[in-house]
């Protein structure tokens, strides 16, 4: 009887062991399972979509075939494709002008493949001339210049023809400094009861396209009755925007340089 219970105690022992043992396998592999599964997940998360590459040039279509050129070439080559923005004070403030903001979203968008430079002086063309600032905007050797040639700066102050001649002038310096840049020409924003003002503004646009010049006519989108107009440069100094002004022209910009 004594024999018959160390061995049941035996087998009992025994059982328990292995069913234990059984248990902690099943549970190690559980959690092996989980581990593993959390780890494949994470991993899916942070690798790359590289069968859904952003294609940079993709945003590119509105810009001039030249430019657009010139902008693959410096992918292929590792640099960034330089911009310069360049014009009066109705370029803005550096938080809400539209300069700060068209330069924000571009870097958004291409990232390392851009750099944006802006440069603002309170000149007449005629004044900008006579200080050769010109050979500054040329030093930048940009790839792509948008220019605002100081049209709202000359209002009463410089004459069309006078005008065209520095407009030549400037983009002559630009050209020679680096003769592949592309140079795009705009106005500054809208005036508000002005009548010399859109005449000049058509000389630019009429300059721009004897000489085969890009003409980003962002007036396009603002307002054509005057109460509306005036809320986009009231607030402020009446012949620049106010901060919505510079967001509806930011918006143009935008929608010119980045596609969709």
């Amino acid at each position: 009887m004594k024999n018959f219970i160390i061995i049941f105690l035996s087998i009992a022992c025994a059982t328990l062991l292995f069913l234990g043992n059984q248990q902690w396998k099943e549970k190690v592999q559980v959690r092996s399972s989980a581990t593993n599964t959390f780890s494949t997940e994470e991993n899916q998360a942070n690798k790359p979509d590289d069968e859904h590459p952003d294609n940079l040039t993709d945003y590119t279509k509105n810009w001039p075939e030249k430019a657009r050129t010139i902008f693959e070439t410096a992918l292929e080559e590792g640099r960034p494709f330089k911009i310069l923005l360049a014009g009066s004070p109705a370029m803005g403030n550096a938080e809400t002008g539209w300069a700060e903001l068209l330069t924000d979203q571009l870097q958004n968008t291409y990232g390392d493949a851009i750099e944006v430079t802006a440069k603002s002086y309170e000149m007449t063309s005629r004044e900008f001339i006579d200080a050769e600032t010109q050979n500054e905007l040329a030093a930048e050797q940009a790839d792509l210049v948008l220019l605002e040639p100081f049209i709202l700066m000359n209002n009463g102050k410089v004459g069309n023809d006078q005008a065209v001649e520095h407009y030549s002038v400037i983009i002559d310096a630009i050209l020679s400094a680096k003769p592949d840049t592309v140079v795009i020409l705009q106005p500054a924003n809208p005036l508000s009861k002005a009548r010399f003002y859109p005449l000049q503004v058509e000389a630019l646009k009429e300059y721009a396209e004897t000489n085969g010049l890009d003409y980003l006519d962002h007036w396009q989108a603002w307002p054509e009755t005057e109460v509306e107009r005036l809320e986009l440069l009231s607030g402020g100094d009446p012949n620049f925007p106010n901060e919505e002004g510079h967001k509806l022209w930011a918006d143009y910009l935008i929608d010119y340089f980045i596609a969709k």
